[in-house]
């Protein structure tokens, strides 16, 4: 393997030809589904269908086969280039200087025939720039390695062309890779059972009655002779049907959460090298992604109570991307992790990291005033139809309004800046607490906002922009809130550190 010359055009693993069928075929499910809708009513469908499948998959096939036989990919000085099209034939040249990540990713049907795909993203691209889909791993492995190997060596020639009178940096010492967290099917349950059941059920209601909405008519047309003859049974037994949806509804979200964690989190290793984060995790796809370190803008911790119970709370990494913004694909999920991981975590990938102890507050009570204001646009009314028929406005009102002024209240107390010349940490969240770690030297803006109501009281936001997207934080006192701009300012425009 390791006389394989990949400066000449290489073809990818003859077995991909069965990949590029199968995705042919996914490709036309939609067609497929419209066809059987238009023409499932007419008898003569189903002849001429059966006669159809024969050759379509003939055609299938051989799209797939020449799919397979025109891409080829080859590696050529700092360039990797890629020939692929039936019909268009195309010529994809990247340099590996532009690369952002590699990942290495198989689904269920690559995992069977023991094939793995390579998909390169490149700064700027909101998606997968190029993707070799059908390589043996330990050939996927030695091309990610050659373009990592390539890419580090351009940027240093390039550093040290643009900047020679510069001293040269010294080399980092290599250290051993370190674990941060295997998460076995244990620490899968458990965070499937912490997980947001009340978003995952909402989300899967919403999906239902979507995909329920496009077949209204359909359903209608068979099951509409029925509403007449049960309405009257449905109403009167409301509320045990209620008490059962609210249990199904329950147990349905729990199950989501628990196998959408097990799908996307299974076997999930974190391991922290000199140079990179890298993670492997997937059940149905495997994925390995790997972020250099030296692209992270910043690291953001969440959690909540029944995750903190168990000594566990998420992280999110952020990576740089050239037009300032990070979809989710390009940002890295590790749901559980300990505490003392968690800082390892921070200080492998920020050396030096420490805490700061300085910092400023915000104004809590604006909190709890404007949240307290917003939910009585919904509650006053609520309530003027309960005070008709009940009466006490003052105890309905104190009820209504209690338990959102206090936990925005608390919620705010919580929202701190702190800060040094070298990391700003933002904190936020009472019962579901994010903190936020990021260099001062990745900043690229401070945004500064004030209206006239913010005015009246002193106040403001401040918004911390990187190039993996910003983070705010709102109700700052506006003098503390101009000292942190100004100091800021001045650490980022005297800092050399690279922002990349």
């Amino acid at each position: 393997m390791s006389e394989w010359n990949l400066t000449t055009p290489q073809r990818q693993n003859p077995v991909g030809v069965i990949v590029y069928i199968l995705r042919n075929l996914r490709g036309m499910v939609a067609l497929f589904i419209a066809i059987l809708s238009i023409g499932a009513a007419n008898p003569k469908f189903w002849f001429y269908g059966g006669l159809a499948i024969v050759p379509i998959g003939v055609l299938i096939t051989l799209m797939a086969y020449m799919q397979y036989r025109n891409f080829t990919f080859q590696v050529t000085g700092n360039e990797l280039i890629i020939r692929k099209g039936v019909i268009f034939k195309n010529r994809v040249v990247i340099a590996v200087d532009r690369i952002q990540s590699i990942q290495i990713t198989d689904n269920i049907v690559q995992r069977v025939l023991g094939l793995v795909s390579l998909k390169v993203d490149t700064a700027g691209s909101k998606g997968n720039e190029l993707e070799i889909p059908a390589l043996e791993r330990d050939k996927a492995n030695l091309l990610k390695d050659l373009l990592y190997e390539k890419k580090e060596k351009a940027i240093s020639e390039a550093i040290s062309e643009t900047d020679e009178e510069k001293q040269p940096i010294p080399e980092t010492e290599e250290v051993p890779p370190r674990v941060l967290v295997h998460l076995g099917i244990v620490d899968l349950l458990k965070v499937g059972l912490t997980e947001n059941h009340l978003k995952t059920g909402l989300l899967a209601l919403a999906f239902v009655f979507g995909t329920f909405s496009q077949y209204q008519d359909y359903i209608d047309r068979y099951f509409s002779e029925y509403y007449d003859e049960y309405a009257l049974e449905i109403a009167n037994a409301s509320i045990t049907l209620m008490l059962i949806f609210l249990f199904l509804f329950s147990l349905f979200s729990i199950l989501l959460s628990l196998g959408r964690t097990i799908l996307r989190f299974y076997d999930l290793k974190a391991t922290l090298q000199y140079n990179a984060v890298e993670i492997n995790t997937g059940l149905l796809k495997r994925n390995q992604d790997r972020i250099p370190i030296r692209k992270i803008q910043f690291i953001e911790w969440v959690s909540n109570p029944l995750r903190r119970a168990v000594g566990f709370e998420s992280a999110k990494i952020k990576p740089s991307n050239s037009v300032g913004e990070v979809t989710n694909k390009q940002s890295i999920e590790i749901p559980a992790l300990k505490f003392e991981a968690s800082g390892l975590l921070a200080e492998g990938v920020f050396p030096g990291y420490s805490a700061p102890s300085f910092g400023f507050q915000a104004n809590a009570a604006a909190y709890a005033r404007i949240n307290g204001i917003a939910a009585g646009f919904f509650i006053l009314p609520a309530i003027a139809v309960l005070y008709f028929y009940f009466g006490n406005i003052a105890f309905l009102l104190f009820l209504a309004f209690f338990p959102i002024v206090f936990f925005s209240y608390q919620s705010g107390k919580r929202v701190r800046v702190l800060f040094d010349n070298k990391f700003l940490v933002l904190r936020r969240g009472w019962v579901f607490p994010v903190r936020i770690v990021m260099p001062c030297h990745k900043l690229q803006v401070i945004s500064f906002q004030q209206n006239i109501f913010l005015k009246r009281r002193s106040l403001c936001h401040l918004t911390f922009f990187t190039a993996a997207g910003s983070r705010s934080v709102r109700y700052l006192k506006e003098k503390e809130a101009f000292e942190l701009y100004n100091y800021l300012m001045y650490v980022v425009e005297t800092s050399e550190e690279p922002w990349m």
